[in-house]
């Protein structure tokens, strides 16, 4: 079943192959909404942008969070159809890019009807690891909806650090398209957006108007909603 998919899914691939193997250079990295920074410890941040007008989903007020959410204008979270999720996962600190993603695509095939992924798609981005993929689901077997997920990991030493962009739609069978080609690729350029950076290294540094910041946050892993300077 999951060969077919796979099969089925090839447009998709060259998709995202074409938009992915190009990635946005530290210096052009400007946010149109909230900027979203993720620590993992030691001066090591992951900087990622949110698109315009997109909002943070309540947090628990527990100190250090290692998950934040948005959802675009008129959305909720009971009715969901794009999220954007930012993690840090401190325990996977050095490891590799691709058992990362292998593992979720195990997750998805173990959650789904049918499930397939595109292979990891791997760069280093300002000296870091990164790797893309999308995986499908037909039908999450607990919701009744499928899922198509486009996710970026970025490893550093500290910590491994993850955006994703999810759709929600509608079961759907094998082989079919539920998500157009324009929302695939504004989905595609929002997510590698994102970079890291550790704010004390000469080869990984930080762009100098965001140490001010920077200096400002307590450094322990969590993920923090802030506007980028202006």
């Amino acid at each position: 079943m999951r060969q077919g998919f796979l099969s089925k899914i090839k447009p998709w691939r060259q998709l995202a192959a074409a938009i992915l193997l190009v990635f946005i250079p530290v210096a052009a990295v400007q946010a149109a909404g909230d900027s979203v920074i993720a620590q993992g410890g030691d001066g090591e941040v992951f900087f990622a942008a949110l698109p315009e007008g997109w909002h943070a989903l309540p947090r628990a007020t527990e100190q250090q969070q290692t998950t934040a959410e948005w959802l675009p204008p008129g959305q909720h979270v009971e009715n969901w159809t794009n999220m954007i999720t930012v993690q840090v996962f401190p325990g996977w600190a050095g490891g590799d890019v691709d058992d990362f993603l292998n593992e979720l695509a195990e997750i998805y095939g173990q959650n789904c009807e049918a499930s397939g992924a595109t292979p990891p798609l791997k760069d280093q981005v300002n000296g870091f690891p990164t790797g893309f993929r999308l995986i499908n689901c037909t039908r999450d077997l607990t919701r009744n909806t499928g899922e198509v997920a486009l996710f970026r990991a970025t490893v550093g030493r500290n910590a491994l650090y993850l955006i994703q962009h999810v759709f929600r739609v509608p079961e759907f069978e094998v082989g079919a398209q539920p998500v157009t080609e324009n929302a695939m690729r504004a989905a595609f350029e929002g997510i590698r957006t994102g970079w890291a950076c550790h704010k004390g290294s000469t080869q990984q540094s930080c762009p100098p108007e965001w140490l001010p910041v920077l200096s400002q946050l307590d450094g322990k892993p969590s993920v923090v909603v802030i506007r980028a300077p202006q």
